[in-house]
């Protein structure tokens, strides 16, 4: 609580703490906002990836009127999410978003952890849990429409690409869609250019982006956030340079 309020404040003054190089930005709330002011009012956020639910409560402040879901795979962070879920209304799903249902191997500690991710072939040795997976369609494309705005934000520690391949009658039906990208890879992981010409393909274009994040120890760029809108929706109506 106490930190959730000097965040607060701090966001309306015109200073940021970082604890790295000033062109590196944590700025996803921000883009929330701005998409807010422009009039994005989404009746459903779907959180793939929810970890333990800072990006839900975010959104919630936000959009207080939207129906939150929560995906999570990791057993570590059942309980914390479950009882987030009891006190704020959210659905949690505890399941891995792929491109098929199953049950896929997890690399995941008895603690939650940021780098917990879905075992691929070559990687499965390091893997310690079985846990179900499921299609973002499986779970949303019954009862879903284009009325409901849809934002989807993927955290999958580069998975993304496959869960969206399960996501065929749900996907033309969002419209904001928050995605991490690596810009060097690890296993499995897609490159910056296959994401975009995914979302190209999908009728999706390049809107913002919301985080920039370098690893510790020399913070070159590692990670990012990217915000994708859907084409001819109202938020991209405005195309004048100033």
């Amino acid at each position: 609580m106490v930190i959730d309020i000097a965040k607060w404040l701090l966001a309306r003054t015109p200073y940021r703490v970082t604890r790295s190089n000033l062109n590196r930005f944590q700025a996803i709330e921000h883009c929330l906002g701005q998409l807010r002011r422009l009039g994005f009012r989404p009746q459903l956020i779907i959180d793939g990836g929810a970890y333990l639910g800072s990006f839900a409560l975010a959104a919630k402040r936000l959009f207080p009127g939207a129906r939150i879901h929560m995906v999570e795979p990791q057993p570590a962070c059942c309980a914390p999410l479950e009882r987030l879920g009891v006190e704020h209304g959210f659905v949690f799903h505890p399941v891995a978003l792929s491109a098929a249902a199953g049950t896929v191997r997890m690399v995941c500690g008895e603690t939650p952890g940021t780098g917990a991710h879905i075992a691929w072939d070559v990687n499965r040795s390091p893997a310690s849990a079985d846990v179900e997976a499921t299609t973002l369609d499986h779970l949303f494309a019954a009862t879903v429409t284009a009325d409901d705005r849809i934002l989807l934000k993927l955290d999958l520690q580069g998975h993304e690409l496959l869960a969206l391949s399960g996501a065929s009658a749900t996907l033309p039906l969002v419209e904001v869609v928050l995605i991490e990208v690596s810009f060097f890879q690890q296993t499995g992981e897609p490159t910056i250019p296959q994401i975009i010409c995914f979302f190209d393909s999908k009728g999706f274009e390049l809107f913002d982006i919301a985080a920039l994040s370098g690893r510790t120890r020399d913070d070159r760029l590692r990670q990012g956030d990217l915000v994708f809108v859907r084409q001819g929706t109202t938020l991209l109506a405005d195309r004048s340079w100033a």
